[in-house]
C-alpha cells in the first residue's frame, strides 16, 4: 500500500508539471491593415524545444525570430520560461490565422491557441515601421529596430527643395550596416549631404526609448510637376542579439543561453510627394524657373572703352533654391557688341539647405563706336514660402564706345588701311613706283569680257544660291524634333569633355554626374522625351520601338545606374573610371548607328 501511495504521488506530481507548462499566443494588436507591422509574442513557462510556428504564410517576417530565456530559484524551486517573438506584417485584407505553435516538452508536443487577426485595406501614406512621410516618424508597439524615410514636406511646388531623412531606429546592438540598394528619383534633381552614422541621438516612440543614427540626408528638388514617387531603401544590418541555442549547462542559464551575430534586412515603404506646378498667374516675362529666395547683383567691369576693347559684365546670384540649376540669364546686348557664352562658377554649401551662390561672366566686346545701353537686366524667382513671384530690378548700364586704333593687332574688324595714310605734298612730283609694271594688249578691254560677265552674273548667281540655302534650313529647322535629334550627339560630346576633365582630377562625384546627364540628355533630344517623362522605363520602350537591339539598351540602363549608385553610395560602386568613360563614349557611338 505505501509503494501504491508513493507510485500514486510521482505520477500525481509529473502529470501536474506537465500540465502546468503552457505555450500561449499574445499580439501587440489583433486589428491592423495590410503591411503594418505588429509584434507576436511566443511564450512559454518553462522549457522546451524544437517550437514550430504554423500559419504565417500570410504575413510578411520584417524581423525576428528573437529569443529569450530566463531562470528564478524561489525557495529551492527552479523555473523557467522561453519565448520567441516576431515582428510580422499582414500581406493581404481579412481575418487572418496566426498559430497554433508547437513545442516539445519531455518527449511530448504542447499546443498554444490560434489567434485571428483582423486585416483592414492599408491607409496610403503609412511606411514601413508604422512610418509616415511627416517629419515625424512612428512606429509599431514592440519594434527594436526599423529603417525611417521621412522628408521634412509631402507637398512641394516643381523646383522647390525638400529633404529627404533615412534614419535607423534601434533597441538592439547594432555591429555593422551595408546599404544593398538606394531609391531611384525619377524626374528630380538630388544633393546628398554628409552624415556622420556614428554619431546618435535618443528619440522617445510610442513611450519608448530608441537610439537613432542618420543614415543619409539628401536634399532633392523635383522637376515635373504631379505625384513622385521615391523608392524604398534597402539595408542589411548586423545585429548581436540572445543566442537562439538551448542553455548547455547551468552556467549558460545564468548568464541567459549567451549572444550571437545575426543579419536583418530593412526596407523601408516609398514616400510620396505632392508636386504642384508653378502658376502662370503673374509669371514675369523672361523667368527662368528659380525657386527659392535669392539676391541679385550685377556690374560692369568698365563703362568707357575703346572699339575692339574687351569688357566683362558680371552677374552673381545668391541664396538658397535650386541654384544648381537657374541657367544663365539672358541679356540683350547690343547688335553691335560680340558676344560670348558666359563662364559659370559656384560656390555651393549644403548647411541646412542648398544654398551658396552661382557667378555668370559675360564677355562681350564692342565693334563701333558709340552710346550703348544694356537694360531690362532683371532677375525674377518664386519665392515658394510666401507663394508668388519677385521680380529683382538691376541698374541700367550705359557705354560709351570711342574709336579704336586700327593698328591693335588683336582688332578682328576690317578696316580699309593697316597703314599710315599718304598725303600728297605737291602735284609736281608722284610717288616713285619701284615695281615693274604690267603690259597688256592693246586690245584687251574688261568691257564684254569674261571677269566683266563673271561680275555682272555673280550677284544673280549668288542671290538665287542663298535662296534655295535659306529655303532648306528653314525646312530643317522647321523640325524641332529633328533639330534637337542632330543637336543631341553634340551637346553629348560636351558633357563627355566636362567628365573627361573631372577624370583627370579624380573628381568621382561630378565625374558621375556628368555622366549621368550626357546619357539622359542625349537620350531625352534624340527620342524627343520630356524631362518629365524620361524615366528608365520609358527609355527602354522607345529605344526597342526605334530598333536599337536589347543589349545596347541593357548596357545603358546599366551605366546610369552605376552613375546614381556612385552618388548614393560612392563605396558600393567599384571599377575603373577611365573603362566607364570609354564605355560611355562607345555606347553613345552604338546608339547613334542602331537608332532608326
Amino acid at each position: 500500500m505505501k509503494k501504491l501511495i508513493i507510485l500514486l504521488l510521482f505520477i500525481t506530481s509529473v502529470t501536474t508539471r506537465l500540465f502546468a507548462q503552457k505555450l500561449t499566443i499574445q499580439a501587440s494588436k489583433t486589428s491592423v491593415t495590410v503591411g503594418e507591422p505588429f509584434q507576436v509574442t511566443f511564450s512559454m513557462n518553462g522549457s522546451g524545444s524544437e517550437m514550430k510556428v504554423a500559419h504565417l504564410t500570410d504575413f510578411d517576417i520584417y524581423q525576428g525570430p528573437y529569443n529569450s530565456s530566463s531562470m528564478s530559484v524561489v525557495n529551492g524551486v527552479v523555473s523557467q520560461s522561453y519565448s520567441l517573438t516576431y515582428v510580422l506584417g499582414a500581406k493581404k485584407e481579412g481575418k487572418l490565422p496566426l498559430g497554433p505553435a508547437t513545442i516539445t516538452v519531455n518527449g511530448n508536443t504542447i499546443q498554444s491557441n490560434t489567434l485571428i487577426i483582423d486585416v483592414g485595406k492599408a491607409n496610403a501614406n503609412q511606411n514601413s515601421g508604422g512610418q509616415s512621410n511627416t517629419p515625424h516618424a512612428t512606429k509599431a508597439e514592440g519594434d527594436n529596430i526599423f529603417l525611417s524615410a521621412t522628408t521634412n514636406k509631402t507637398k512641394v511646388y516643381v523646383g522647390e527643395e525638400l529633404t529627404l531623412y533615412f534614419k535607423l531606429y534601434f533597441r538592439i546592438d547594432v555591429v555593422n550596416y551595408s546599404v544593398s540598394k538606394m531609391p531611384a528619383m525619377d524626374g528630380c534633381f538630388v544633393q546628398d549631404e554628409q552624415t556622420n552614422p556614428s554619431a546618435t541621438k535618443q528619440e522617445t516612440i510610442d513611450g519608448k526609448q530608441y537610439m537613432v543614427a542618420e543614415l543619409k540626408k539628401t536634399y532633392v528638388i523635383p522637376q515635373r510637376s504631379g505625384k513622385i514617387t521615391i523608392d524604398p531603401m534597402e539595408a542589411e544590418f548586423l545585429v548581436r542579439q540572445q543566442s537562439t541555442r538551448r542553455p548547455q549547462n547551468i552556467f549558460d542559464q545564468i548568464m541567459g543561453g549567451g549572444y550571437e551575430e545575426a543579419k536583418i534586412k530593412l526596407r523601408s515603404k516609398p514616400v510620396i510627394i505632392d508636386v504642384m506646378p508653378l502658376p502662370e498667374e503673374k509669371k514675369p516675362d523672361g523667368f527662368a524657373g528659380a525657386v527659392g529666395n535669392f539676391s541679385f547683383k550685377a556690374s560692369l567691369s568698365k563703362d568707357k572703352v575703346k572699339a575692339n576693347e574687351a569688357i566683362n559684365l558680371t552677374i552673381i546670384v545668391t541664396g538658397k533654391g535650386n541654384l544648381k540649376l537657374i541657367d544663365p540669364l539672358k541679356v540683350n546686348f547690343p547688335e553691335d557688341f560680340e558676344t560670348y557664352d558666359p563662364k559659370v562658377t559656384q560656390n555651393m554649401n549644403t548647411t541646412n539647405g542648398l544654398g551658396g551662390s552661382k557667378t555668370f561672366d559675360y564677355l562681350v566686346i564692342p565693334r563701333h563706336e558709340g552710346d550703348y545701353k544694356i537694360d531690362h537686366l532683371d532677375f525674377s524667382y518664386f519665392d515658394p514660402v510666401k507663394k508668388e513671384y519677385v521680380v529683382l530690378p538691376s541698374p541700367e548700364f550705359n557705354i560709351h564706345v570711342d574709336k579704336g586704333d586700327p593698328r591693335d593687332a588683336n582688332a578682328s574688324v576690317y578696316t580699309p588701311h593697316n597703314q599710315e595714310e599718304l598725303k600728297v605734298l605737291g602735284d609736281d612730283i608722284r610717288y616713285i613706283k619701284t615695281n615693274v609694271p604690267e603690259f597688256k594688249p592693246a586690245d584687251d578691254y574688261f568691257f564684254n569680257s569674261t571677269t566683266f560677265w563673271l561680275g555682272i552674273l555673280s550677284p544673280i548667281l549668288g542671290f538665287i544660291a542663298f535662296y534655295f540655302i535659306r529655303k532648306k534650313n528653314l525646312e530643317m529647322n522647321s523640325d524641332l524634333i529633328a533639330v534637337k535629334g542632330r543637336k543631341a550627339t553634340k551637346m553629348a560630346r560636351k558633357r563627355l569633355i566636362i567628365a573627361e576633365q573631372n577624370l583627370k582630377k579624380a573628381n568621382k562625384e561630378q565625374f558621375y554626374i556628368e555622366i549621368s546627364q550626357a546619357l539622359y540628355g542625349y537620350v531625352g533630344d534624340k527620342l524627343n522625351i520630356s524631362v518629365a517623362n524620361l524615366t528608365k522605363e520609358n527609355i527602354s520602350n522607345t529605344l526597342k520601338l526605334k530598333g536599337v537591339s536589347d543589349a545596347t539598351i541593357e548596357n545603358l540602363i546599366s551605366t546610369i545606374n552605376t552613375c546614381e549608385y556612385a552618388r548614393y553610395a560612392p563605396n558600393a560602386v567599384s571599377g575603373d573610371l577611365q573603362t566607364i568613360y570609354n564605355n560611355t563614349v562607345e555606347l553613345i557611338t552604338t546608339l547613334e548607328n542602331e537608332i532608326k
